[in-house]
């Protein structure tokens, strides 16, 4: 730390000049730039009425870029210089505002702005400011952009918000990673992308990885309460939204860029990410977008786990214009992502190789309007194609292929008391190799809405969502283990409603909330008949399942005054009909490496490559269960420079059939950081405490607890048309050998060891 302390120091007292190659740009720019970093904050507010506007354009002249207030009127805009600089406010509906102002380092709130009414009509019709529903976020909401997004930034998902309160990592090894929300994984909670369906398979299999490269994204959402029912049923562990932009209606005046630029020493990776704002008029504008990531096979604390190396390519393309009273995008993403999973004695021992592919196609129109109380209308619609197919080491064609193609359009109303919706999806799967679930298509209708109210000193939130889902198989092959006069179609009718009740006195808020709620069986649980390489398990679905009713409560208190803040929760969730796929039976001869299995041919125990590997049959199957814990996050200001930070997360799984705990628990696990604000250098130091996982299901075997410590600095500069920010991350210092409970090879290698971890990102 000394070390790059020193290299700043000196690196300030240089004189700024041009340079063509990156590493001058970089020592260059780096050293000439002296500001500190501001954040300025403020709300709008109409002068007529008191109401919050939003959608009203704060515009940064000196930096082209212009963000959009929310729904209750507030804006935030990260990474400004310090000292003077100059804004306007516009709205439609509204008199143009300018205002020029000091920051100093920190946040800056500038309070209130009120604009004044100038109502215009255009085509007969009276645009007017938008007062739209915000739905109350929950205590147990999280919300990471800006600095925090890109200080936690790993290359997925589930790694980069690892440490977030109720998170943990189900995992296949660095490839085949996954989130996991108060216990929940695989589609009982949603993976949205800006409110709508990711399109993947990741919620199918663990070995299914998350089709996002974090490097793309900017901000991470984590819904929960009676919002979540706005964007699906089967919501009970919440909803994780990802966006590509901060604020999708942001508008550029001047050409802008991008980039990022990454290693990990854990895995040897490098990556890297540009994006460019191309607008040709302040009302057409272009972006585009590349990502490539390289990462060898990742180092463990006893050594390289093999076979775990990925790759990963991604190509974006954007265009907006921007009406008088409306906002259409067309964008078009392309990903290519290949990544291995490590052998293990519990089935290939040389590993698997996995391709995938996505091709998506967006459209999305945002109306301003004026209809029986609502203000505007959002129109997204998606085509999504994706594919996969997965490889023995030794084998040169796949032994198993599964592609989709997702069809999806989404509509809603918001105003000022309610938001409704309705949505249309498409789903085509197809399977094929050795993997011999049918060809399905999916049917999936839905209306939802979100209604709040104020009753004296209460604060109601309502939400509901009627859903119907056609699940069509066509089966043309005899399957192995299911019975075809069984696989016929499915239809699932699926009413799912929630209710919040607030309460706010002082410093205190006091949040009640209820949630009844379906996840439909999927294709594979219903249908699946074959092995499953990467996930070391021969799958069998059962034709006859039924809808999994889960009946949900949440009850969290808030306090909070000028010096920090202190949240705590608890949740209970029971299901009379729980949908898990369990191994049928375990196998305790030895096995010797080149020979026949000595249980081969066991009704537990199928061949999946041969003389080189074999696999547990996994049925499907519904139970009663029970699952519930406890979280609590604190943030502190110890003083003007130092903050420290705290988490619990306690979750607690029972299987009520069997009487037995639920399987697939994460344990315990405490965190405690302290940052350190010497601006514009920011350090900050992560004790996580993972408890051992002794409350096991049948088949599952005892993790023992760990304690890692992970540092991490962040210098930002900037200057009037640039922001420099190198970020430091040095993960697991002590290079602790220890086991993640949900990883499936956990028996072979543990986690990655000790790894040092670096970032530029250059803004202009």
């Amino acid at each position: 730390m000394k070390i790059l302390l020193s290299l700043f120091i000196s690196a300030k007292r240089k004189k700024m000049c041009q340079c063509k190659r990156c590493a001058g740009v970089i020592l260059f720019t780096l050293g000439t730039i002296s500001s500190q970093e501001a954040t300025m904050i403020g709300r709008i507010i109409s002068s007529s009425d008191d109401q919050p506007i939003h959608g009203a354009n704060i515009y940064i002249d000196e930096l082209g870029l212009g963000v959009s207030s929310q729904i209750n009127g507030n804006f935030r805009i990260d990474q400004l210089k310090n000292g003077k600089v100059s804004f306007t406010v516009s709205m439609i509906g509204f008199q143009d505002m300018s205002r020029t102002l000091r920051l100093n380092a920190g946040v800056n709130n500038i309070g209130i702005l009120y604009m004044v009414t100038d109502t215009i009509k255009i085509k007969g019709i009276t645009v007017d400011a938008h007062r739209n529903l915000q739905p109350k976020n929950f205590s147990s909401n999280i919300d990471l952009v800006g600095n925090e997004y890109h200080s936690n930034l790993k290359s997925s998902l589930a790694a980069t918000l690892s440490e977030e309160t109720g998170l943990s990592i189900r995992s296949v090894g660095q490839g085949a990673t996954q989130p996991v929300l108060r216990g929940y994984s695989g589609d009982r909670f949603l993976l949205t992308e800006n409110g709508i369906t990711s399109g993947d398979l990741s919620n199918t299999c663990v070995d299914h990885t998350v089709s996002m490269d974090m490097a793309a994204y900017n901000k991470v959402r984590i819904i929960r309460g009676p919002e979540a029912l706005l964007y699906g049923s089967n919501t009970i562990g919440g909803v994780i939204d990802v966006s590509r932009q901060i604020d999708p209606g942001a508008r550029f005046k001047k050409a802008s860029f991008q980039s990022l630029i990454g290693s990990e020493s854990s895995n040897s990776s490098l990556f890297g990410n540009v994006t460019c704002y191309i607008p040709f008029s302040y009302d057409h504008q272009f972006k585009l977008s590349y990502l490539n990531r390289e990462a060898k096979d990742e180092i463990s604390s006893i050594g390289p786990i093999k076979n775990s190396a990925l790759s990963n390519n991604e190509i974006s393309a954007n265009y907006s214009y921007f009406g008088k009273t409306y906002r259409t995008t067309f964008s078009y993403e392309q990903l290519e992502m290949d990544y291995g999973i490590p052998g293990s004695p519990e089935g290939h021992i040389d590993g698997i190789d996995i391709e995938m592919n996505k091709n998506t196609q967006k459209f999305n129109i945002h109306k301003d309007l004026s209809f029986m109380g609502f203000q505007t209308l959002d129109i997204d619609q998606r085509y999504i194609v994706y594919g996969h197919t997965e490889s023995e080491k030794t084998s040169s064609y796949p032994a198993v292929i599964l592609d989709q193609e997702v069809f999806s359009i989404q509509n809603i109303l918001k105003g000022p008391k309610v938001n409704i919706g309705s949505l249309f999806q498409y789903r085509k799967f197809r399977a094929g190799g050795f993997y011999w679930t049918p060809d399905t298509e999916e049917l999936n209708f839905a209306l939802f809405g979100i209604f709040e109210k104020n009753l004296n000193d209460l604060f109601l939130q309502f939400s509901s969502r009627a859903e119907y889902l056609a699940v069509i198989p066509n089966v043309y092959h005899r399957m192995s283990n299911i019975d075809t006069s069984n696989v016929v179609q499915r239809n699932f009718p699926i009413l799912s409603a929630a209710m919040s009740i607030f309460r706010n006195w002082n410093q205190w808020e006091l949040s009640i909330s209820t949630m009844f709620t379906g996840r439909t069986p999927g294709i594979e649980d219903l249908y699946s008949d074959g092995p499953h390489l990467v996930s070391l398990s021969y799958e069998i679905g059962q034709p006859e399942l039924d809808l999994e009713n889960t009946l949900g409560f949440e009850t969290g208190l808030k306090y909070q005054n000028k010096k920090g803040v202190i949240r705590i929760g608890s949740y209970q969730n029971y299901s009379p009909n729980y949908h898990i796929s369990t191994k049928t039976g375990i196998c305790n001869e030895e096995f010797i490496i080149g020979e026949n299995h000595p249980c081969a041919g066991a009704d537990f125990i199928e061949w999946g490559s041969g003389s080189t590997g074999w696999l547990y049959k996994y049925q499907m199957e519904g139970l009663e269960s029970f699952i519930y814990g406890f979280e609590s996050d604190f943030e502190y200001q110890l003083s003007k420079r130092i903050n420290i930070i705290g988490s619990v997360s306690i979750t607690r799984g029972e299987n009520l059939t069997q009487k037995t705990p639920l399987a697939y628990m994460p344990p315990d696990k405490f965190l405690f950081s302290t940052e350190i604000n010497f601006e514009p250098l920011l350090l900050s130091a992560t004790f996580k405490r993972v408890l051992e996982q002794n409350r096991l299901s049948e088949f599952e075997e005892k993790t023992e607890g760990y304690f890692v410590t992970n540092l991490n600095a962040t210098y930002t500069i900037h200057s009037s048309i640039i922001m420099h920010k190198v970020i430091f991350q040095a993960e697991n210092i002590f290079d602790q050998e220890y086991y993640n409970h949900l990883s499936r090879i956990k028996s072979v290698m543990p986690e990655r060891g000790r790894s040092l971890n670096l970032q530029y990102r250059l803004s202009f």
